[in-house]
């Protein structure tokens, strides 16, 4: 524990010492985004694993010192394999409002849109449509500042989502963890 609050500190005022001009004054651009990857196998008797892929980038400016608007394209396919065979392609738009705190923390809150191509195949079924999502996204983080213009954030998210298709509509809620850099221009 010792080491963690020492690590935590230094961190810190290294962060505070990068930081010769202030990176998110009112004018600037940022720049930047994020990526997720995950895999995940079963270890069942019917083994089965699926592969996720994301890519978000973003642009954002920055209305006043500390507070940016900003819009990304999203980017994600899904696929499933072993006796379940899933493959989904999906694209998107977000909004975003975020408030940087000199401390280095953030929150942040994003909304979206996203249509989704499905294709999937079960010993049951087939299925072959289009999904809308509608996703809310709060999130809290900290901005570790590399230079005088780069960050790398990481932060806690709670992403709610609303899934129409077919006429039927389902809702979800998943907290996780999330990493992305931002160039401040």
């Amino acid at each position: 524990m010792k080491h963690l609050v020492m690590f935590i500190f230094l961190v810190s005022t290294l962060n505070l010492i990068a930081q010769d001009e202030n990176p998110t004054q009112k004018g600037n651009l940022m720049v930047g985004g994020g990526g997720n990857l995950s895999y995940l196998i079963g270890i069942d008797e019917g083994s089965s694993g699926n592969l996720n892929l994301g890519l978000s980038p973003s642009i954002g400016w920055f209305l006043s010192d500390g507070f940016a608007l900003g819009i990304g394209p999203s980017f994600s396919i899904s696929s499933s394999f072993g006796e379940y065979s899933l493959t989904s392609y999906g694209v998107g738009t977000d909004m975003f409002v975020v408030k940087y705190f000199s401390s280095g923390i953030f929150i942040k809150g994003s909304t979206g849109y996203s249509l989704s191509h499905l294709n999937a195949s079960t010993p049951e079924y087939d299925v072959d449509n289009y999904i809308h999502n509608i996703n809310i996204v709060p999130e809290v983080g900290y901005a570790f500042f590399l230079g005088p213009n780069v960050a790398l954030e990481l932060s806690l998210t709670n992403t709610f989502t609303i899934m129409l298709s077919d006429g039927s509509t389902a809702y979800f809620s998943n907290s996780g963890v999330s990493a992305g850099f931002q160039i401040f221009l």
